[in-house]
């Protein structure tokens, strides 16, 4: 769980200092789409990592890795920040690889509540990033460095929590077929277009949900009470999802429901947006929450063995990532194009229909065997 909470604390205290760092508008967008990047194109160099060293010493040097960003990240505004920022995506995204492969290694009979355990404590460790950041920088006297710079200690404490997990034998002989590319698998590529749609779905609300409520008049503490509250119930959505489909053995049930949640909250922004704006975003969260620790359990549940785990989680990240950053993109191009929330909103509703019909085809059942 610790090693989890790092995974979301390394990226996420970035936005809530962005106005205090000494950047452009440029420097600035692009340091809080560097993460993003990361995510896809090191989620690829997983699998190789994993099966050279065994998850436990791959996850061992990254966690290494993050501590060396962390601490290299204050010193901007040289080369420093954008460095440091870029190793801990690097980092982040391998690790976030590995993690299906080791719940479906070491808790074969437990990998739902593994699972919910995993993406609950990164919803917390976002948490804990983005509300306690900003009061460090005025426990430090108006120092941002020294605000990025604490959380390098709990990524050290991690470091050293998972130092013992060396024992663990390396990886034997490869597994038969795991040099078959899952590219060519039906199975494989309906569950990576479900994961890109879900966070596509997600980085659109987190980018553009505020915005939304400042247009229709809403103060900007209460536009960012809306985010908050998403943000927050995803929590519960993180939980309770992969259990839902872990103990009653049907995974399409947790599609369904989370999939159907996230579809009546963008219905509601859509319709009665300020009436029930509360409720909207508690749906939102729990669906959008939900979808995403379901989208890890079938990485690792829907794979026969770790080593397929570990090339699933890479495939489905590495590209579904590459598939989230067009969210907030077109919805922002769309907004644009018509002058308002409604065509953007329409055009994610269908999205959220073909990531629930997605889903639905990515939990049935079989496991990937290539």
């Amino acid at each position: 769980m610790l090693l989890a909470l790092n995974l979301r604390i390394a990226v996420g205290e970035i936005p809530p200092v962005l106005r205090d760092l000494q950047l452009n508008d440029i420097g600035r967008s692009l340091l809080v789409t560097i993460p993003v990047i990361c995510f896809s194109l090191a989620a690829f160099a997983g699998p190789p990592l994993s099966g050279r060293l065994g998850e436990e010493r791959g996850l061992l040097v990254m966690c290494a890795a993050l501590c060396a960003g962390l601490a290299l990240r204050p010193w901007w505004p040289s080369f420093s920040l954008f460095a440091g920022t870029i190793l801990c995506g690097v980092a982040v995204a391998v690790m976030n690889v590995m993690m299906p492969s080791v719940l479906r290694r070491r808790f074969p009979h437990h990998v739902g509540e593994m699972t919910a355990a995993y993406t609950m404590s990164l919803s917390i460790g976002a948490g804990l990033a983005a509300g306690f950041t900003v009061p460090l920088v005025h426990v430090f006297g108006g120092s941002v460095a020294l605000a990025l710079a604490i959380w390098a200690v709990p990524a050290a404490i991690a470091f050293a929590v998972w130092l013992p997990q060396l024992g663990q034998p390396r990886p034997g002989a490869r597994a038969k077929g795991s040099d078959i590319s899952l590219l060519k698998d039906r199975h494989a590529w309906q569950i990576t277009i479900f994961f890109g749609l879900q966070s596509a779905l997600f980085y659109t609300l987190l980018s553009w949900l505020p915005t939304i409520y400042r247009d229709l008049g809403t103060t900007p503490a209460a536009a960012g009470a809306v985010l908050a509250v998403m943000s927050t119930v995803g929590i519960a959505g993180n939980f309770a999802a992969p259990l839902l489909a872990n103990r009653f053995g049907r995974p399409r049930l947790a599609v369904m429901c989370t999939g159907g949640l996230t579809m009546l909250g963008l219905i509601g922004v859509l319709v009665a947006p300020s009436r029930l704006a509360l409720l909207w975003a508690t749906l939102l969260g729990i669906g959008t929450g939900g979808t995403f620790s379901v989208t890890l359990l079938l990485m690792a549940s829907r794979a026969r063995d770790a080593v397929i785990a570990a090339r699933l989680s890479g495939m489905a990240q590495g590209i579904g990532y590459m598939i989230s950053a067009l969210g907030p993109l077109v919805a922002g191009l769309l907004h644009s194009m018509s002058g308002g929330w409604h065509l953007p909103l329409v055009v994610t509703i269908g999205i959220c229909g073909v990531m629930l019909a997605t889903g639905l085809g990515a939990a049935r059942q079989g496991v990937i065997a290539r």
